[in-house]
C-alpha cells in the first residue's frame, strides 16, 4: 500500500486556482500554482479563515480576508500579521490524480 488517497483530478483546478476538498475529517485545498500541486490546510492561520478564494500568484496564496500571503513551498507566512505557518501535506500527481498521503483520523 502506497499511503497515498486520491482527493482531487489536475484537470479540475485551471493555473493559478484551487479546490476545497476534505479527506479524513479535515479541509483541504488543492491549490495549483502554475501547474506544481500542493495540498495545504484550508485555514488560515492568522485568523482562521479559509483560504479557498485566496489568489495563488508566483508561488504564494494571499487569504482573500486580510490580505497575509503565504509560500506554497513552505507554508510561511510573509507579513506582519502572523507568524504561524499553514499546515502543509505530503502530495503528488499520478495520471492526472492529486495524491495526499494518508492522513490519521
Amino acid at each position: 500500500m502506497s499511503g497515498f488517497k486520491t482527493i482531487a483530478n489536475t484537470a479540475d483546478i485551471p493555473a493559478n486556482k484551487s479546490l476545497a476538498v476534505e479527506h479524513r475529517g479535515l479541509k483541504l485545498l488543492v491549490c495549483n500554482s502554475g501547474g506544481d500541486f500542493v495540498v495545504v490546510e484550508n485555514r488560515c492561520s492568522h485568523q482562521d479563515q479559509p483560504l479557498e478564494r485566496g489568489r495563488i500568484r508566483n508561488g504564494y496564496i494571499i487569504c482573500p480576508v486580510h490580505g497575509m500571503r503565504f509560500k506554497l513551498e513552505s507554508g510561511e507566512p510573509v507579513g506582519q500579521l502572523t507568524r504561524v505557518p499553514i499546515r502543509l501535506f505530503e502530495s503528488r500527481v499520478v495520471d492526472g490524480a492529486v495524491q495526499v498521503r494518508a492522513i490519521a483520523p
